[in-house]
């Protein structure tokens, strides 16, 4: 039989590792709600550990065509007024990053596949954003992969033209049409990639471009010199749509 001074020590020593296990126990039960409690860990509460990043705010209203993570939304207002929202896709959906006041065509935004050359009209539907452009050098808000500096040697080939319709050309190559060296309209820029079919007549030059204080544009969509270079910034060098809605 052992000594009762000797069960008394192996009593306290089985109680006190028991309390430790305890105060462990609770320790990570805290931090998890702790964690929990600043974003931390959630998915081990809830199944969902991201939350809305904080810059982006309401819904945006997208064509279910559009596929890219990023997509520049363009709604008319009325007239050849839109709005043009930045908007970013987050748990499946889009959210608005930005907005800004636009200008489209004079004669509004077309019908879906109704857009003609000369019309005056924004061509509605989704596009891809192309490469940008300018009289100006890049401006270091352009991440894409392509910038072209235009001289007063480049033309956009449009009008009745078959060859090369819909693209930038040089009238040192023979080539005529829409004078790209254009300030302040052109002096940063960028395609918008409508009718890269080059069918004739479909209509061409469709940019997005620094507003000339016209408030409209030929079939363009146009926004202050600032917000184009903070449309550009936000597009850093993601693949980036734009959905063109009435």
């Amino acid at each position: 039989m052992k000594p009762a001074h000797s069960r008394s020590r192996g009593t306290r020593r089985q109680l006190t590792a028991g309390f430790a296990v305890v105060l462990v126990a609770g320790a990570l039960f805290l931090g998890s709600s702790a964690q929990a409690a600043q974003g931390l860990g959630a998915g081990l509460i809830d199944g969902n550990a991201a939350d809305k990043p904080d810059h982006l705010g309401d819904r945006c209203s997208i064509a279910s065509a559009a596929t890219a993570e990023k997509v520049i939304a363009v709604s008319g207002t009325g007239g050849a007024t839109a709005e043009v929202r930045a908007c970013e896709k987050w748990d499946g959906k889009y959210y608005s990053a930005m907005s800004v006041d636009g200008y489209g065509g004079y004669n509004g935004i077309a019908a879906a596949g109704e857009k003609r050359e000369g019309d005056g009209m924004t061509p509605s539907g989704v596009y891809s954003m192309g490469y940008g452009f300018g009289v100006k050098a890049q401006p270091k808000q352009f991440h894409g992969p392509k910038y072209v500096k235009v001289s007063k040697d480049d033309v956009w080939v449009d009008g009745d033209a078959v060859k090369n319709y819909n693209t930038m050309q040089k009238k040192s190559d023979g080539y005529s049409g829409e004078s790209m060296y254009q300030t302040p309209a052109y002096d940063h820029g960028q395609v918008i990639d409508y009718n890269t079919a080059a069918t004739p007549g479909k209509g061409s030059a469709i940019f997005l471009h620094v507003n000339t204080g016209s408030q409209k544009t030929a079939g363009c969509v146009s926004v202050s010199e600032a917000d184009l270079l903070r449309i550009f910034e936000w597009e850093d060098d993601s693949v980036v749509e734009m959905a063109v809605s009435r």
